[in-house]
């Protein structure tokens, strides 16, 4: 026999089938719902003057069930990719190209100044003190030394000897300039390796002792420097006027300790402006003044011993005559 009429069972399941799209509904709305009430509870229960972390933000996520799944949707979502994107090629753009990377590291590297701080730009050695110009050798001896020319003693380290080689200087067969290069021969003698000299022998123009061609500096008093001076001296003949001025600028412009400065010419004399022009050019040397002469010394005070007292040196009066026995 044929049941025309349903089970109950099916029935019911017919419409617990047409019931489902409403629960899915109503179980969104309880949970939105739940939610809201929790973050309520959450923002009462944190404590005034709380410190918040700004990059943790509080956002809505909403769900959809569909055949039985459920799927959790931020809607802020693409808002945040976005702000990423627009950071990550901000931060690009700021970042310079492999073209704009600086070469020249001098503009990025911290200066000499910055890096010897704290004082330590005392212990580096000078520039002078490695090319070993001034009085100091690296590793030698600063003591200065004294040496004599015809009774006078200078003091220092740096001497500069500027010995009148006029005609006047060949009188008397030639004695006073063979006992002036005799006395400057003995004086480079009291000098040691580290200490400097310069030989000038001046008449209407001076003539500068120079070992390098070219360069009229100051030469050290070692054992070639005093070979190669003697053979200079050697060759110095005595010829024509006399001009000090010349000679005498061009000593100082070296700066040295002491200059000995020797002549027999009563004419032409340094008047009392070129004494003083002298003086300006004079930075510290002591000057010493040797003249020659022929007879006994007149009383007097003449332009040697003037330019003596005037640079802090001495002065000696030499009878050329009077050398006839030592040559």
């Amino acid at each position: 026999m044929v049941r025309t009429t349903p089970p109950a069972s099916l029935d019911l399941a017919k419409e617990m089938q047409g019931r489902r799209p409403v629960s899915a509904w109503v179980l969104s709305v309880v949970m939105h719902t739940t939610l809201f009430v929790l973050l309520g509870i959450s923002w009462k229960m944190i404590p005034k003057g709380a410190a918040i972390e700004s990059d943790r933000e509080v956002g809505i996520v909403l769900v959809h069930q569909q055949s039985g799944e459920r799927e959790y949707t931020d809607p802020n979502a693409n808002d945040s990719a976005n702000d990423v994107s627009a950071s990550a090629q901000a931060t690009r753009d700021a970042m310079p190209s492999t073209n704009e990377i600086p070469v020249d590291l001098s503009e990025v590297l911290p200066g000499a100044a910055s890096v010897v701080a704290g004082g330590m730009a005392e212990s580096i050695l000078d520039a002078t003190q490695l090319t070993g110009q001034g009085a100091r050798r690296v590793g030698g001896d600063s003591e200065g030394t004294s040496t004599e020319v015809f009774g006078i003693t200078g003091v220092g380290t740096k001497f500069v000897y500027v010995f009148d080689r006029s005609g006047s200087m060949a009188n008397f067969n030639g004695r006073p300039l063979r006992a002036a290069k005799m006395e400057l021969g003995e004086s480079l003698n009291d000098l040691g390796s580290v200490h400097q000299f310069q030989i000038i022998f001046y008449n209407e123009r001076p003539k500068i002792f120079q070992p390098i061609p070219g360069k009229a500096e100051l030469v050290w008093g070692d054992t070639e420097g005093k070979m190669l001076a003697q053979e200079f001296i050697t060759k110095i003949k005595a010829n024509g006027g006399t001009e000090h001025l010349s000679a005498l600028e061009l000593a100082l412009s070296m700066r040295p300790d002491v200059v000995f400065f020797l002549t027999d010419a009563d004419e032409p004399r340094l008047t009392f402006n070129e004494l003083k022009r002298i003086q300006r050019w004079n930075r510290g040397s002591t000057i010493h003044a040797i003249e020659f002469g022929a007879g006994p010394k007149l009383s007097g005070q003449n332009f040697l011993m003037k330019l003596a007292n005037q640079n802090g040196g001495q002065h000696a009066y030499v009878d050329v005559r009077a050398l006839r026995d030592k040559l």
